[in-house]
């Protein structure tokens, strides 16, 4: 009797829910929801965090008939004396036509070419019956929000034969006495914006003009995105930002640009150090020796000297080129430029927080042309660190002070880096388009969970910072929508860009939220290190195995995070 009373409740219930136009599930924010997915679990799982630290919550809409602009209505949530806020938008899809090789072995294969990524708040959607899309909360929790169970509920509506129906779902929040202070993690995204390309899909396609008020409101949005996602370091160019006068040798410099840039920054909480962009380049290929990049005049004389990678906008009527530093017209630059840029920052308060790139990972062969530069440059900025993306090791280990090897580097010379601490040296490491195989990365065609697990590779190997060279670097055409793989593939789809243009603004992605989220997780070890280091060593050590094996169960990964709030509680 009772095993038929309770099929028929099981019959009833999903009777019922087949009358609802619309079901929504709650679904793991780390489980990337395919459009294929046609089973959904009813039950809906408490979600834990500390103060401080943003949750993300994903749901996951079911048409059961034909439904137009639906829309997500508001989202409410409190613990009956205190309101949250969050912040929601509809998961899109991006269709990625090839993917890297070599692949991880946890690589992510959709039977579409679809993958989830870009989190569009405003927008409505049409779906046909049986169709599904995901939507994402966001939800920041400010640090002094006490402790307790928090519900939530979240109204959404559209169009079922030309008559408007409305579906909501609840979910709940339990926020621990733990308190994540201001992130220490150091996190740059290497953002575009100074190439006025690609602030144009962001202005429905038309121009913008370098250092106009549109183009300063645009560099704000910017900020404003990577202080949502705990970005404190920027990479500012100091080259791309100067005003340059030369008469008879002579150069006199205006920061206003400079200074109106970091101060965007800092104002939107992004700049707890200013990244100073890079001043030389490559001559030719990959492996030959690093020219200084000059401002001189643009005469005819000078258009004869190689072009820098300087957008010509950035200086009326003179040019940006590329010369060996053996030259005299390029030693007469740095001698004078050098010193002002440091005078400059010291009068301005800046001088501490800033560090400066020479090139961009240099190899064993151009190591020694960029071990030039470095020591000219220390010689009118000895206070300052020279910072590098590398993808060699000993050759250049007398003119870095802030190491950051690409990931699977890192792993090789490990014991290199360690050393590198031990004596006073600060290490981070970086991921771009590569490393493959199984190692971690941002890539869209791997679970989320590697993506979050790059800065618990950071706790765990005592790397104090993460680097990612591609925050919006767009290709022309509009992302949303083209295929996210770039040049035939030698770019891995999310290896460019990790936000999405809209118009006069940014929509974040599943991975940046991601990413965030590991951020706060690296805050948390780090506290729990400080009450028991014992401890915080074997949670690591359960879910990263090793620099490029992991533990993939999401399921897990929830144990483990919940027993360190726990013992944080305590």
């Amino acid at each position: 009797m009772e095993k038929k009373l309770v099929l028929f409740l099981i019959l009833l219930m999903s009777i019922k829910s087949y009358a609802q136009s619309v079901i929504i599930y709650q679904v793991d924010p780390l489980d990337k929801v395919f459009k294929e997915r046609a089973y959904f679990d009813s039950r809906k799982d408490t979600l834990h965090a500390a103060a401080g630290e943003t949750v993300s919550v994903q749901l996951v809409a079911k048409a059961n008939k034909e439904v137009k602009n639906l829309a997500i209505e508001a989202v409410n949530i409190n613990n009956g004396a205190k309101k949250l806020y969050a912040k929601s938008g509809w998961v899109t899809y991006v269709p990625v036509g090839r993917s890297y090789i070599p692949a991880s072995r946890d690589i992510l294969h959709s039977v579409s070419g679809y993958f989830p990524d870009p989190i569009v708040d405003d927008t409505t959607l049409n779906l046909n019956t049986g169709e599904i899309n995901p939507l994402w909360i966001s939800v920041p929790v400010p640090v002094n929000t006490p402790s307790g169970i928090y519900k939530g509920k979240v109204h959404i509506s559209g169009m079922v034969n030309k008559r408007k129906e409305s579906f909501q779902q609840d979910f709940v929040i339990k926020i621990y006495p733990v308190k994540v202070p201001q992130t220490s993690l150091w996190i740059s995204n290497w953002s575009n914006h100074p190439n006025t390309k690609s602030l144009e899909p962001l202005n429905r396609g038309n121009k913008v003009e370098a250092f106009s008020p549109l183009y300063w409101e645009l560099v704000k949005v910017h900020a404003d995105m990577m202080a949502s996602h705990n970005q404190n370091v920027n990479r500012i160019y100091p080259l791309r930002n100067t005003g340059f006068r030369i008469k008879d040798g002579k150069y006199t410099f205006d920061f206003t640009n400079f200074d109106k840039e970091v101060e965007i920054f800092e104002k939107a909480g992004v700049l707890k150090r200013i990244e100073g962009g890079h001043i030389a380049w490559r001559s030719a290929g990959w492996d030959d020796p690093f020219f200084v990049e000059v401002i001189l005049e643009n005469n005819e004389e000078n258009r004869k000297i190689q072009k820098s990678h300087l957008p010509d906008d950035r200086h009326d009527g003179m040019r940006s080129v590329i010369l060996p530093l053996s030259d005299k017209r390029a030693q007469n630059f740095l001698d004078q430029f050098l010193p002002a840029l440091r005078d400059h920052l010291q009068q301005k308060g800046w001088l501490h927080k800033y560090m400066q790139h020479i090139s961009d990972e240099p190899t064993a062969k151009n190591s020694p042309s960029y071990l030039e530069i470095s020591r000219y440059v220390k010689k009118y900025m000895p206070d300052v660190k020279i910072m590098e993306a590398v993808l060699t090791s000993k050759e250049v280990k007398d003119g870095i002070d802030l190491w950051i090897p690409v990931l699977d580097v890192y792993h090789k010379d490990y014991k290199f880096y360690q050393d590198l601490q031990k004596n006073g040296k600060e290490i981070w490491f970086y991921t771009c388009v590569g490393p493959r195989g199984n190692y971690a990365n941002r890539f869209i065609e791997l679970p989320l969970i590697q993506s979050r697990y790059l800065h618990w590779i950071n706790y765990k190997y005592g790397a104090t910072g993460f680097l990612h060279w591609g925050l919006n670097y767009w290709d022309g055409g509009n992302p949303l929508i083209d295929d996210a793989s770039r040049d035939r593939g030698k770019l891995p789809a999310g290896d460019a860009y990790i936000v999405y243009p809209g118009y006069r603004k940014l929509y974040t992605s599943i991975r940046f939220e991601t990413m965030r989220d590991g951020i706060y997780d690296y805050e948390l070890l780090k506290m729990l290190e400080k009450k028991d280091p014992k401890k915080a060593k074997e949670f690591v050590d359960d879910l990263i195995k090793g620099f490029n094996e992991y533990d993939n169960s999401v399921m897990y990964f929830r144990k483990i995070r919940k027993q360190m709030l726990e013992q944080l509680s305590i």
